[in-house]
């Protein structure tokens, strides 16, 4: 499918979409971090490489945590003397406070970036309490961000990878989790809103103005460039708008609809998968990032991130498929099926001590043995 959109977008060249957004969106941006995270995935296996990306994540949250309470971002030391530092280079900030962004240039993108990385996290095979921990660290760390897509998509990206089989968490680990979550997050919601509410005029005209872009979807063609498009000089607008903060839209705008229907066609199917709780993380991870989808463009490393994690999806569930075909285990997907998941034995009613620490119970003595 993700094979099919990119050939529909090579051919809205044809129905008028500039070459220079083909090149930049798919040919240098999109196609790199797929074919990566692709290949990445078949050589290590899909654990593996989450564990690796694991030790990425938290060394960022750990940062940005670092930069919440310090307000010390050793990146900012970094200057470039040129149009693109100088436009994103100045901190933001909601309310009184800077929001905190580490070295991706805006602080949604560094939240997005972050709670993409949480179902991977939970997948590793590092103990329950490991695993956990670090979920939480990260999920913390998209707070400081202030931004209300990421801190979404963390909290999505938390449920949904403690509903699915691959996780392997104990069930009563999870549910400690999830209490803690809950206990946590009603201390901290009426500071967040207080924040929100602090940053008054200029968090209603954000959430307005991603509302009022919306009208161009009547402007979308089938396939190639929005008649919605202008250009002077060096600057392009739609409609109007300079910025689109919608990724969606801006690549329906770009390259046409159908395109872009085909890609949430796919998040369907994962949606489908992680109903039936028969998904990778990596597709855990993209169908939680679907607030962001909506609300942002894909700025700065967002785009490497969704693309690089797009790759891993496709290889781990070609592994699938082909394990189930040669009927054979392995490949690093590690779903857990049957009774090996806690969750299937508390659904058929095993209330043992097992099926919600995944330990096994000690038999008392003599107990197990038998006279030979």
């Amino acid at each position: 499918m993700v094979t099919t959109t990119w050939c529909l977008v090579g051919l809205s060249v044809a129905a008028g979409s500039p070459l220079n957004y083909v090149l930049s969106d798919v040919v240098f941006g999109a196609l790199p971090a797929y074919l990566a995270g692709r290949l990445l995935v078949e050589r290590l296996g899909l654990r593996r490489m989450a564990e690796v990306l694991a030790v990425v994540w938290i060394t960022v949250a750990v940062l940005a945590l670092f930069e919440a309470v310090t307000t010390i971002n050793p990146f900012s030391y970094i200057t470039v003397h040129n149009n693109l530092y100088e436009e994103w280079s100045p901190p933001l900030a909601r309310g009184s406070l800077t929001r905190v962004e580490g070295a991706f240039g805006h602080p949604i993108a560094l939240g997005v970036c972050l709670a993409a990385g949480i179902p991977l996290i939970l997948a590793t095979r590092w103990r329950p309490g490991y695993r956990i921990a670090a979920g939480a660290l990260v999920l913390g760390a998209t707070i400081p961000t202030f931004s209300r897509s990421a801190i979404a998509c963390a909290v999505i990206a938390v449920i949904l990878s403690l509903m699915q089989v691959h996780t392997n968490i104990p069930a009563l680990w999870r549910m400690g989790f999830l209490t803690v979550l809950v206990g946590v997050g009603s201390v901290l919601l009426p500071y967040v809103l207080g924040v929100f509410d602090s940053a008054g005029r200029e968090q209603e005209d954000s959430a307005g103005y991603r509302g009022d872009i919306l009208v161009l979807v009547r402007q979308l063609k089938p396939l190639g460039l929005s008649s919605a498009y202008q250009k002077s000089g060096s600057s392009v607008a739609w409609g109007g708008y300079s910025s689109i903060d919608n990724h969606l839209l801006l690549t329906a705008l770009r390259f046409g609809w159908v395109p872009v229907t085909l890609l949430m066609v796919g998040l369907l199917v994962y949606g489908a998968r992680a109903f039936v709780q028969r998904s990778n993380p990596a597709q855990i991870a993209l169908l939680s990032l679907i607030p962001a989808y909506g609300t942002v463009a894909f700025i700065t490393q967002i785009g490497t991130v969704v693309w690089l994690i797009a790759g891993m999806a496709a290889s781990a569930q070609v592994s699938v498929l082909l394990e189930s075909r040669n009927n054979t285990t392995g490949g690093g997907v590690g779903v857990v099926a049957g009774q090996d998941n806690p969750w299937n034995r508390i659904r058929s009613r095993d209330w043992s001590r097992r099926a919600f620490t995944g330990r096994s119970v000690r038999p008392a003595s003599g107990a197990g043995t038998g006279s030979h």
